[in-house]
């Protein structure tokens, strides 16, 4: 059953049953583009394998959508993470043993408009088994976000920090003092609105 809790408000609104696709899915919503939040869901039809598929949920009007996957067999076969890069909804993943491809859709809900904007091979050094667990638990490399320098930052695993520079088509490790063995990246966007004076001009 999908609930829906307005911030301003006392009650949370039942908005009927979960739609079957997102049955599946047991993680938090990835992504929030285009004032919707976006999962990856499991869209195959039996006897066909498992087919990655993305489904959202629209905040203004409160309705769940399927959007379109990009056109990459490999991507939608072995799984995929989804991120925000230039305000445009990407999706990222393994296609091979070898390449770490990034598709951004460059035109939202179309599916056409998805590009394969980026291709590289990750690194291998602080795990040689990295390609196979990954495809056996479906635990992606994450795209956190585009750098200033226009350099790519990703988190793979828990536990390491990467930036890929398109421009020199180059992956590097980065070591940074103080994290712990295992953690979660986000990107974060600082705002100058306050949640509580957002709520008092909804009351």
């Amino acid at each position: 059953m999908v609930q829906v809790f307005t911030v301003g408000t006392t009650e949370w609104r039942n908005q009927g049953a979960t739609p079957p696709q997102l049955a599946a899915v047991l993680e938090p919503p990835e992504v929030l583009v285009e004032g919707s939040l976006h999962w990856v869901t499991v869209v195959g039809v039996e006897g066909v394998g498992r087919i990655s598929g993305i489904i959202s949920f629209e905040l203004a009007d409160e309705m769940f959508e399927e959007i379109p996957h990009p056109p990459c067999q490999q991507l939608v076969s072995h799984g995929y993470s989804l991120s925000v890069l230039n305000g445009c909804l990407s999706a990222a993943g393994l296609v091979d043993a070898v390449h770490f491809d990034i598709w951004v859709m460059k035109q939202y809900r179309f599916k056409e408009s998805w590009v394969k904007q980026f291709s590289f091979v990750p690194p291998v050094s602080f795990d040689p088994n990295y390609v196979t667990r990954w495809l056996s638990s479906r635990r992606f490399p994450v795209v956190i976000c585009a750098l200033k320098n226009g350099e790519i930052l990703l988190q793979y695993d828990e536990s390491s920090l990467v930036s890929y520079d398109p421009v020199e088509n180059r992956v590097k490790t980065l070591q940074m003092s103080g994290l712990p063995k295992d953690f979660l990246s986000l990107p974060f966007l600082p705002s100058l609105f306050s949640a509580k004076a957002t709520m008092n001009l909804l009351l």
